[in-house]
């Protein structure tokens, strides 16, 4: 049963009555479903990506952030890390709420 919001732009599903269905978004999640879980698919308008000075601007923030994230971590061994991005990677996968 789909449950509509405005336009119909956003529905909920529950997709236990179709295999076909859950084994697709089993696939997509990277985990199963368990039986009182529903989906939801929401559709909005892409935005165009920056051009030009914009563009550069966002692209300077991003590098800003991607070296304060490395500050943060630059003494914690590499293996450290891996099993650090495993484990909430496993966690997140498991534990859907």
């Amino acid at each position: 049963m789909f449950h509509r919001e405005s336009s119909c732009n956003y529905c909920t599903r529950r997709v236990n009555s179709q295999p076909h269905v859950k084994e697709a978004i089993e696939s997509l999640l990277g985990r199963v479903l368990q039986e009182d879980e529903s989906i939801g698919i929401r559709t909005y308008r892409a935005r165009n990506a920056p051009a030009g000075p914009a563009r550069n601007m966002a692209y300077r923030r991003l590098l800003g952030r991607i070296d304060t994230m490395a500050d943060r971590v630059k003494n914690v061994p590499e293996a450290e890390l891996e099993a650090a991005i495993d484990e909430a990677v496993d966690f997140v996968r498991h534990n859907p709420e």
